[in-house]
């Protein structure tokens, strides 16, 4: 019975630990398994179900997925609190080890644990157009990442760290990826939202942890169960206790609180390994999408620099050559939390020969200010600021904005 107690928690872990490679951490373009999970299978059972309930409904059905992880995730969370709420406030309520006011701190951690979902889901991360770009128009071209060249979909000029997005179809400054679970596109105008959502997430999840923790442990004290004795009443016997036999006990007594615990437990690490991520990149005033980038280009450099010193012996290299004529501006593929999707290639493509050539030294990146300035420019967006604000007035953009505004209101009067 305690074998199989353990064995059912190792599988679920494993099981747990396959659906996020594949359906997150895997590249569609690298991974077989992240292109069954991602590309294949939705596809094949897309055409499944489009044959057995026709065109249209499955249109349908393609419009509501569009909005399965903010699903999935209402479900895990709301259904989590609830348990929560239903099981646990009742244990705290009796609990000598956990003060009573952690039953009205839950209800606070909790709003404000939605609050900055839908907060995070609602604020837009700004959409570049031919009006809107002198606001966000503020980055410099570097000439590795980023070049002075169109934007292949809209066929406006792709302003430095911006990146047309799939999936929001708008053009977004300061382009950061696009997170399912908020069904939006992170970028300038929201990322500080995004890392408010993922901080917030984080301590729910520690303190849930450590309230669903200390409650069972109160049961495990006040009972003394681990010097208890207990009897199986399949065999007949007797059985001194250890640690699985304690678990067991609590799986039966309190299933719900443990299923809650295992998970708020798992996700606490996941979800700080994400945060320390995007907490780094900030202090680099680097985005997700500028990550995988530097990393292609390093990865090309030091190819180079071993190709180049093995080839300096013979004479056969280019002196004049540098990183900055080899490596050319992505295209608009999708970039989701982890890294590169499946349509398109978000890391720098690298224009290789058969040359060898002298990389040079490794560029820096010219975005990066300093942590506090690097954070602050989150905190306080460039087009927010009064820069930004006054050259968008300064436009013929805002001069044709206001007279389409006083036209529309002109038409409104005379119709009233």
């Amino acid at each position: 019975m305690f074998a199989s107690l353990a064995f059912q928690i190792v599988v679920f872990f494993l099981i747990f630990a396959f659906a996020i490679y594949a359906f997150v951490l895997a590249d569609p373009d690298n991974s077989y398994i992240g292109q069954l999970c991602n590309n294949t299978l939705p596809s094949t059972i897309l055409r499944w179900v489009e044959r057995l309930i026709g065109e249209k409904r499955c249109q349908q059905l393609s419009n509501v997925m569009e909005h399965a992880l903010q699903i999935i995730y209402l479900i895990v969370v709301l259904g989590s609190w609830s348990i929560v709420f239903a099981y646990g406030y009742p244990e705290i309520e009796k609990s000598k080890y956990i003060h009573s006011y952690h039953q009205y701190s839950g209800y606070v951690v909790f709003i404000l644990c939605m609050g900055s979902w839908h907060y995070a889901c609602y604020t837009e991360p700004g959409n570049v157009t031919g009006r809107t770009m002198p606001l966000f128009d503020h980055y410099e071209y570097d000439n590795i990442l980023y070049t002075n060249r169109l934007c292949p979909t809209l066929h406006i000029r792709k302003i430095a760290r911006s990146k047309y997005d799939r999936c929001t179809r708008r053009h977004v400054p300061r382009f950061d990826h696009y997170c399912g679970w908020i069904n939006q596109a992170v970028g300038e105008r929201n990322y500080r939202w995004f890392l408010l959502f993922l901080i917030i997430h984080v301590f729910m999840c520690f303190y849930g942890t450590w309230v669903m923790g200390s409650v069972l442990y109160e049961e495990v004290i006040e009972k003394d169960l681990l010097n208890a004795t207990f009897y199986n009443a399949m065999t007949g016997e007797v059985v001194q206790t250890d640690c699985m036999i304690v678990m067991h006990y609590l799986f039966m007594r309190h299933f719900q609180l443990c299923g809650v615990l295992i998970l708020m437990t798992v996700m606490s690490v996941m979800l700080s390994i994400f945060l320390a991520f995007h907490l780094y990149i900030t202090s680099c005033n680097m985005t997700t999408n500028e990550y995988f980038k530097w990393r292609a280009v390093k990865k090309w450099h030091k190819t180079m620099r071993l190709k180049y010193e093995k080839a300096a012996k013979t004479g056969k290299v280019n002196e004049k050559s540098s990183v900055s004529k080899q490596v050319k501006d992505s295209d608009d593929g999708d970039v989701g939390c982890t890294g590169p999707k499946a349509g398109g290639n978000s890391s720098s493509e690298i224009i290789e020969d058969n040359e060898i050539i002298n990389p040079g030294p490794i560029p820096g990146n010219i975005y990066n200010k300093g942590i506090l300035s690097n954070f602050y420019e989150v905190l306080h967006p460039l087009s927010s600021r009064n820069e930004a604000i006054q050259r968008y007035i300064n436009s013929k953009c805002y001069d044709d904005d206001r007279s389409d505004v006083a036209s529309t209101t002109k038409v409104k009067s005379k119709e009233m």
